[in-house]
């Protein structure tokens, strides 16, 4: 027995376009978290924190973001 099927072109199109800018509003997100992340190491230890941000020593040696 066979079985014929219709692939929709434009619906497969506009799914990876959907993955496509899905992922790169992933990538944009994570370059400006890392941007905030490197502007906030960059201020004074006094106001770090002042705002609850934790010191190099008391963060574990890997960077969760």
């Amino acid at each position: 027995m066979t079985t014929i099927t219709f692939r929709d072109s434009k619906m497969s199109s506009h799914h990876s376009f959907h993955d496509l800018a899905s992922y790169a509003r992933r990538i944009v997100d994570t370059w400006h978290q890392w941007q905030a992340a490197r502007e906030i190491e960059s201020m004074p230890m006094d106001i770090r924190k002042d705002i609850g941000w934790p010191s190099a020593d008391a963060a574990d040696d890997r960077k969760v973001m």
